[in-house]
């Protein structure tokens, strides 16, 4: 049972003020109401300030606007001393995470059991939000090592990185200090002309139900090993050849329909290879062999990002998973559809919301052909009450619904 605080002490903090007052004097005064925090400093990681006493570094002991009576937003009182990580963050790819949410989420700010100061196991905290991947634990037939024991950080940066999905270097390099290059086409070695090839183009770093890691989602002549669908027949040391160049190849196989690639969209003109700039020539993680948006589409929308960042912030999270996720490609398909925003094929504004949310269609507000916007005369779609972008109410509408929404059409 710890003493009451003496009245020296009471008076030494008033006049000189918290910051003032050694550590362990300080621990005194707060530990006299927080009893249950002081028992954090025998767990096995335990956060400097915290550990030396230095409360105040963190809170304020009289008055805040930020909840816990700390002196600033989470993130920004963290990175007023882990400056080199706001660095990192601001240059390079931010994980999601930290755009989205707080320090806090994944880290203790007193103390854990758990390596650097996280709030669980590594493995259940990155499969908080990759809930698809610990699916794919149980149902593929093979898995990554690292995967499968939950050692995301040996392949990712929990915070930032430059390299596609927040790998800790370029996959040709840091995937060869475990595995040597060793490519061939049949009885062909092609590892000269590999080796400096990113890996993640043929193999997942995760799980898939083929030999070798390849895929899991890819071409078809890819997955079965067909590579002279594409190639001219190998020859040891001679140069890797195409049968055909530019989209010219694809079209071999797939049919040039009119109804569904526009030659004349913008992004066409774009690469002399369009069709790579949504997918993958070999093999990829996700369905279509499709790239990561946030390469493809962000790089140059990059204000869409930071407005649906600003708004997850503000509705405290959303549940949207394309959206949350950013996989525009879960509503647009540039060069396959002419609809207005690239809605997908065969599916409008209202059609591509529905693929979804079929439950709230049958409950939803009139909307569609012949129901008008008094405002501008257009027709009420899905959007014209939510934004996917710029939300700034509950369930991504955009104004509050009890009353303010209403009353932009219903003028009384």
């Amino acid at each position: 049972m710890k003493m009451r605080i003496s009245v020296g002490l009471l008076l030494m903090i008033l006049i000189l003020g918290p910051r003032a007052v050694p550590g362990e004097a300080l621990q005194e005064v707060c530990y006299q109401c927080h009893q249950d925090t002081e028992g954090e400093l025998s767990l096995s990681s335990v956060h400097e300030p915290f550990r030396e006493g230095r409360c105040t570094a963190c809170h304020s002991p009289h008055a805040s606007s930020h909840k816990g009576l700390v002196r600033d937003r989470i993130n920004g009182l963290c990175y007023s001393c882990h400056q080199d990580l706001q660095e990192k963050v601001s240059q390079e790819r931010m994980h999601g995470a930290i755009r989205d949410g707080l320090c806090t989420d994944c880290h203790s700010p007193h103390g854990s059991n758990n390596r650097s100061l996280l709030v669980r196991p590594q493995k259940e905290i990155c499969f908080k939000c990759h809930k698809n991947l610990k699916k794919k634990i149980n149902e593929d037939l093979t898995a990554h090592p690292p995967f499968n024991n939950g050692e995301c950080s040996a392949c990712h940066e929990p915070h930032a990185s430059k390299e596609y999905n927040l790998l800790v270097g370029p996959s040709n390099r840091f995937c060869q200090r475990c595995h040597a290059p060793g490519c061939k086409v049949g009885d062909v070695s092609i590892t000269d002309r590999t080796e400096k090839m990113e890996c993640i183009s043929c193999h997942t770093g995760h799980s898939a139900n083929t030999a070798g890691l390849l895929g899991p989602e890819g071409h078809p002549d890819f997955l079965e090993r067909n590579c002279t669908a594409c190639h001219k027949p190998f020859v040891e040391g001679a140069p890797v050849e195409l049968k055909a160049e530019g989209p010219e190849l694809c079209f071999n196989c797939h049919v040039k329909d009119p109804k569904r690639f526009h030659e004349d969209d913008l992004h066409y003109g774009i690469s002399e290879q369009p069709c790579l700039l949504c997918h993958n020539y070999h093999a990829s993680d996700r369905p279509g062999f499709t790239v990561n948006e946030r390469d493809a589409c962000l790089e140059c929308h990059a204000d869409i990002d930071t407005r649906i960042s600003r708004m997850t912030r503000k509705l405290k999270g959303i549940r949207c998973a394309p959206v949350k996720n950013r996989q525009c490609f879960g509503c647009h398909m540039p060069m396959h559809s002419t609809r207005p925003l690239y809605m997908k094929v065969q599916a409008d504004v209202i059609g591509t919301c529905v693929a979804c949310h079929r439950a709230q269609h049958k409950v939803s507000h009139p909307m569609g052909e012949g129901v008008k916007d008094p405002r501008d005369g257009s027709t009420i779609t899905c959007k014209t009450c939510h934004s996917m972008h710029d939300a700034r109410a509950e369930i991504m509408l955009r104004f509050d619904r009890h009353r303010e929404l209403c009353i932009q059409c219903h003028k009384m």
